[in-house]
């Protein structure tokens, strides 16, 4: 079976939310106010043209014509959250140095509030690609990945705690293994939000999985998935409906599997989950990112009264959207109500009334 292979016992659920519904939902994204914690980057892209082989060394010269930079990791989390209309905190670990500065303005630029904690010890995350057109010659990555020490998480727990005694709907953990989400970390954010009842995203790496067992819903890829049982996906490949039912036993949690173009896999319990079809056609430029669009379109998609399997639709049309973009870029309301209606989502049929 290949990774995106789907076996034909599973069960498959029809693509039937109308406009009209998907619009009542997505309209209620801006009432919320969300937390998101872990990881934050500040995405360095240096765009250019190739004209020239090095006369140093046997490698292509990149003439710059642009630069940008975005928040990505848990920014681009953030990012997402915030451009789908909610408020949007985020509790991060940055270093003492010039790059935290530039992510605080980067963020507070892209429509949300980035709590940082100041670690002297390490440096700010910082990855920098060099491209042509839409494709990537090089990445440099400036990071430390140790867990912080014990000062730094007692500051990190007490603005999670700050944050949501302010009042937040829901929390994403945004996790890249980068030392920012220790187990004491997430031993807050479920103490927390369970003593409040909030919903609790957990979009975490497989070394982290453990931590977050009782959240709301995790939203591996069928390789995390994999991981997060110990397994490994090119030696033995479990079919996504069993895989998600292990995942749903370790983790104590709902969850909805990604399968990249053959869309989100749900299981939260019972004998059997459904597979939400990827529906939406597009030209894919670059996925990076996409898993943090969909955990953002799924959270606000509950926070909205959605059922499971609208909220696993939305989450494919957010998908689609980004990854026809380049970069880890957020998206927006009206983005995601175009691609559903570009791909054959239709108006919810007027109620015939017999008139006496």
């Amino acid at each position: 079976m290949t990774n995106n292979a789907l076996s034909c016992n599973m069960l498959i659920s029809n693509n039937n939310m109308d406009l009209t519904r998907a619009k009542e939902i997505v309209d209620k994204f801006g009432q919320h106010k969300v937390l998101v914690v872990g990881d934050i980057v500040l995405d360095h892209y240096v765009h250019g043209v190739v004209e020239r082989i090095n006369p140093e060394a046997p490698v292509p010269i990149l003439r710059a014509t642009k630069e940008r930079e975005e928040t990505g990791g848990a920014g681009n989390t953030a990012k997402n959250v915030a451009s789908l209309g909610a408020e949007t905190i985020l509790v991060s670990v940055v270093g003492n140095d010039d790059t935290a500065d530039v992510i605080k303005k980067t963020a507070a630029k892209e429509g949300y509030k980035a709590v940082l904690i100041r670690d002297p010890s390490r440096p700010s995350i910082r990855k920098t690609r060099h491209l042509v057109g839409n494709q990537h010659m090089l990445r440099v990555d400036y990071e430390e990945t140790k867990d912080v020490d014990e000062e730094i998480e007692k500051q990190v727990i007490a603005a999670i705690k700050q944050e949501i005694a302010d009042g937040v709907d829901a929390i994403i953990v945004s996790d890249y293994a980068k030392g920012s989400v220790t187990q004491k970390v997430a031993e807050a954010v479920l103490d927390e939000a369970g003593q409040r009842d909030i919903l609790v995203g957990a979009d975490v790496k497989p070394s982290r999985s453990g931590y977050f067992a009782g959240a709301t819903f995790v939203s591996p890829n069928m390789k995390e998935a994999h991981e997060y049982l110990g397994l490994n996906h090119h030696e033995k490949q479990v079919p996504p409906e069993e895989l998600a039912k292990m995942v749903y036993v370790k983790m104590c949690a709902e969850v909805y599997l990604t399968l990249g173009k053959d869309g989100i896999y749900i299981y939260s319990g019972g004998d059997t989950g459904q597979h939400v079809p990827q529906n939406n056609v597009i030209e894919i430029a670059d996925e990076s990112g996409a898993g943090d669009t969909s955990v953002a379109v799924l959270l606000l998609s509950m926070l909205s009264g959605s059922r499971e399997k609208e909220a696993a639709e939305l989450a494919n049309a957010g998908g689609a959207v980004v990854v026809s973009k380049v970069g880890s870029v957020g998206i927006s309301t009206g983005e995601l109500q175009e691609m559903l209606s570009k791909n054959g989502v239709k108006e919810k049929e007027p109620v015939a009334v017999n008139e006496a």
